[in-house]
């Protein structure tokens, strides 16, 4: 048998990972509380930690294998009760292997109770060449609940010279109150060839892109117009922001490198929370390491 052929058997072979992650968080007595965590499969959490004090739960979620392999899935699910607040995280990028021509998924649900708050700050997702993406963001919340987040993505891997040749993209994000009433909805659907890499009205042939969002009763144009202000329009970097009437915020990035925006998008989520949450930005340690 070819060397080839032996190959694909043996891929094919290969088992898949297939994980979910569900998560509870309660406020009582004044603190916010992990009050279950089940997990099947390589997704976990580490130790709940306190550095901005009782009220506010941060959270490492992690994913042992490291990446997402072709037909590899896996589904966080968080449900915060009323008043929570929890700042949730990855502690390092996430990566997307190679696929012959099944999608690698990941689906992230969340529902933020009355008064509860969310940060949701992963690290950039990082698509090797060849891979086949499939992703879901779906936050539902209450009234008066408020939650902020971005998305980062790497067409490629930079650092090896990737440009991302081949390969598939699919994304969905939708926000929506408790009542079902649709607040935003949003579908990026790609081949690695698509024109809309490179058209001025899409990436414009930039190949990291991200997304900094954020959703409340504060979340106004006056907001917005402050996040103008400091954003940069140039060769090597780009953003906007927009702000939508039902309360919503969003600001998009293009970037040549990844570290730039990184430091944009954590510059803006610092001026956003204390309005969005009424608390002061505090910079997670992930981002110093």
């Amino acid at each position: 048998m070819p060397l080839c052929e032996v190959s694909s058997v043996l891929e094919a072979s290969l088992p898949n990972w297939t994980a979910d992650l569900q998560l509870r968080f309660v406020y009582q007595d004044n603190r916010t509380v992990m009050t279950e965590r089940r997990h099947t499969g390589p997704l976990q959490v580490q130790k709940p930690l306190y550095p901005e004090g009782r009220s506010v739960c941060h959270a490492v979620v992690l994913h042992p294998p490291g990446g997402m392999a072709e037909g590899d899935s896996v589904e966080v699910r968080v449900v915060q009760e009323g008043e929570a607040k929890t700042v949730l995280s990855t502690p390092a990028a996430s990566k997307w292997y190679k696929s012959r021509d099944r999608f690698a998924r990941q689906e992230v649900w969340i529902r933020l109770g009355a008064g509860a708050q969310l940060d949701w700050l992963p690290q950039e997702s990082i698509l090797f060449e060849s891979s086949r993406v499939e992703t879901r963001f779906r936050l539902e919340l209450a009234e008066d609940a408020s939650a902020a987040g971005w998305d980062v993505v790497a067409l490629g891997r930079r650092a090896k010279g990737e440009k991302w040749e081949s390969g598939e993209y699919r994304s969905t994000t939708e926000f929506v109150r408790s009542t079902g009433e649709l607040l935003w909805a949003e579908r990026a659907n790609f081949m690695a060839f698509s024109g809309i890499r490179y058209a001025p009205q899409g990436l414009g042939s930039f190949p990291i892109f991200g997304t900094l969002w954020a959703v409340g009763q504060n979340c106004t144009s006056e907001l917005a117009q402050r996040l103008a202000t400091q954003l940069p329009f140039t060769d090597n970097l780009r953003a906007g922001v927009t702000c939508l009437p039902n309360g919503v915020i969003v600001l998009r990035a293009l970037a040549q490198k990844i570290e730039p925006l990184r430091h944009l998008l954590i510059e803006c989520w610092s001026t956003m929370r204390p309005v969005v949450h009424g608390r002061s930005a505090k910079r997670l340690r992930l981002w110093a390491t």
